[in-house]
């Protein structure tokens, strides 16, 4: 995880279809604290998250969205956490690498845009040399967007008066706000449990060896249809990797109920886990009057993330 210079304010902002979440952040030697966080309710048929289609339907409705966001929190630059629908998150390996920066991003360009049949100049790539797997084997972790959806996102930012230094998938960004207390070594899974969405993040020694995110809300659904939910998508995982085992499962949540993780897991024996608790590693400025208000400090990960990368 990148964190920011000490001493020094961080804005994230988290964008969803049905609401907006910020968080100012301060960085300092004690650690992370929170100094303000904001909640703005996105009104229906304002925004459809999209891969390839413009994502922001009523652009006025938008504009108010970030300028009252802006108002409550007092911003100008923010790392932002767009919607999963909206980028995509690939997992690549290459047995050869070019030297040069410029000539590694020019081939995972070409990679990504051959494997889904896209033009080069439609797509922009972030990505993240993660070292070396067991066959010797350069792994990246790869965020492809389509230039026409982020350029839409970066225009109502900038008509809003902010600038976003980083525009990233929510789940990623969740990610990184967790993974500072993740292993490097071991055969692990990463499993979010979140409003918007499921993904699950397995490691190997610290190497990534798959991705994969379901846009189903883990809340507003029966519980024992999220149940079969999360339990598809493990065993997704299982049948591209049959002879994996996973040691220990970190679970990113609003839910902290062991019970409930155990009757999740319970397919997979006498799985090991760990509930995060994201109190571990951030908490409130003791002169602030921030507080969560209807929503806890889960719900914010993927704005604190956002903030902690810009």
């Amino acid at each position: 995880m990148k964190f920011f210079p000490s001493n020094s304010l961080k804005t994230g902002i988290e964008i969803s279809q049905g609401n907006i979440k910020s968080a100012l952040l301060l960085k300092k030697k004690e650690g992370i604290f929170i100094r303000t966080l904001s909640l703005v309710n996105i009104p229906e048929e304002t925004l459809k998250p999209s891969f390839k289609m413009e994502n922001i339907i009523d652009e006025k409705a938008f504009h108010s969205c970030l300028k009252k966001c802006r108002k409550e929190i007092e911003f100008k630059k923010a790392g932002v956490a767009l919607p999963d629908a909206s980028i995509k998150v690939l997992i690549k390996e290459f047995n050869d690498l070019p030297k040069g920066a410029r000539e590694i991003n020019e081939l995972i360009l070409w990679t990504v845009s051959s494997s889904l049949h896209l033009d080069v100049d439609q797509i922009r790539v972030s990505w993240k040399s993660m070292g070396r797997n067991l066959e010797n084997k350069h792994v990246f972790l790869i965020a492809l967007g389509m230039d026409d959806v982020l350029a839409q996102y970066e225009k109502a930012f900038k008509r809003a008066g902010i600038t976003a230094e980083v525009l990233a998938p929510a789940g990623l960004n969740q990610f990184d706000f967790y993974s500072a207390i993740l292993p490097q070594k071991g055969r692990i899974a990463y499993l979010g449990l979140f409003n918007d969405f499921l993904n699950i993040f397995v490691f190997d020694g610290g190497i990534p060896i798959f991705y994969k995110l379901i846009k189903k809300g883990f809340l507003n659904k029966k519980h024992s249809s999220a149940i079969e939910d999360i339990d598809l998508l493990i065993q997704y995982f299982f049948t591209e990797n049959p002879d994996f085992e996973i040691e220990r499962f970190y679970i990113a949540s609003h839910m902290k109920s062991v019970v409930q993780v155990q009757l999740i897991l319970q397919d997979m024996g006498q799985a090991e886990f760990t509930l995060m608790d994201e109190e571990q590693f951030i908490d409130f400025e003791t002169s602030s009057t921030a507080n969560a208000g209807p929503m806890p400090l889960p719900f914010y990960s993927g704005a604190f993330g956002a903030a902690m990368s810009s």
